[in-house]
């Protein structure tokens, strides 16, 4: 429900980030740009580790558990310049690393020197055992995670982020872009984005007392919290409406667009907080 005004406040917000980006070589593919794309894919065990993680600056990042014993990584490498060849380079001179430190495994890209109106792009298509767990990063794309057992770290800034059949604490970040998170399963769960709307679906395998932190700035929030919650409820928006359809003993003040209280009797904690948006907990 945003206005024409917050419309306008978004797309100056994110042109002027752009902006400033394309100064420090980055480019959209604009003005005459030529692009090449290559594939590259390797893998390493994954015997002794706990963790992986994944950093790259523009690229989607998708990553599924499964059962098998080894990290398995198709990247597809995009050079951008104002020729071909010049493209080609670019994405023939990027390599993909692996490294281990300590139980993780690190996925990172090595590039070349960058002139201005170049830039190089890294999307990643992961496989790891279902017990793993994860910290992932990228500015511009989006983040997918699916089946997997284990902590999950994910930032993004400028994309979506949706995870499905996820055990583990959760910190899920982005400035631009949703949050969908379905079949989830965590005791201790943060979700933020500043554009962008929520919806969380728990599992009832979470326990009663959940903590969990949901905010954003200009979106909706919709939440289906686990049928055995237990606990304290806090709900904001400063320009939107709250619906519940959970039995929810209120304590002190309440109005449309706020509301405390109490579910059941437990030490749970349910924070959801939305400037322009409505909440929803169903």
């Amino acid at each position: 429900m945003k206005s024409s005004l917050v419309s306008l406040l978004l797309i100056v917000s994110v042109v002027g980030t752009i902006t400033g980006v394309s100064g420090c070589c980055f480019c959209w593919n604009w003005g005459g740009q030529e692009k090449y794309e290559r594939t590259e894919s390797l893998s390493a065990p994954m015997e002794g580790l706990e963790k992986m993680s994944v950093d790259t600056s523009f690229g989607d990042v998708k990553i599924i558990g499964k059962d098998t014993t080894k990290c398995s990584i198709v990247a597809k490498i995009t050079g951008n310049a104002p020729t071909d060849e010049e493209a080609r380079q670019l994405a023939e001179e990027t390599q993909i690393k692996l490294e281990t430190d300590g139980k993780t495994l690190a996925i990172r890209a090595e590039k070349p020197h960058l002139k201005n109106n170049r830039s190089i792009g890294v999307a990643y298509d992961i496989t790891i055992p279902m017990k793993t767990c994860v910290n992932c990063k990228t500015s511009f794309g989006d983040v997918e995670l699916i089946n997997i057992e284990g902590d999950i770290d994910s930032h993004t800034s400028f994309g979506d982020v949706d995870i499905e059949k996820i055990s583990g604490k959760m910190q899920l970040d982005t400035s631009y872009g949703d949050v969908d998170c379905k079949q989830i399963t965590s005791a201790d769960f943060s979700a933020k984005s500043s554009f962008g709307k929520m919806d969380i679906d728990f599992s009832d395998s979470c326990p009663a007392d959940l903590k969990a932190k949901i905010e954003t700035s200009y979106g909706e929030i919709d939440l289906h919290p686990p049928e055995n919650f237990a606990g304290h409820i806090a709900v904001e928006t400063s320009f939107g409406k709250i619906k519940t359809d959970l039995p929810i003993l209120v304590k002190g003040e309440f109005g449309k667009d706020r509301l405390t209280g109490t579910i059941g009797k437990g030490n749970g904690l349910l924070d959801l907080k939305t400037s322009f948006g409505n909440v929803a907990i169903k």
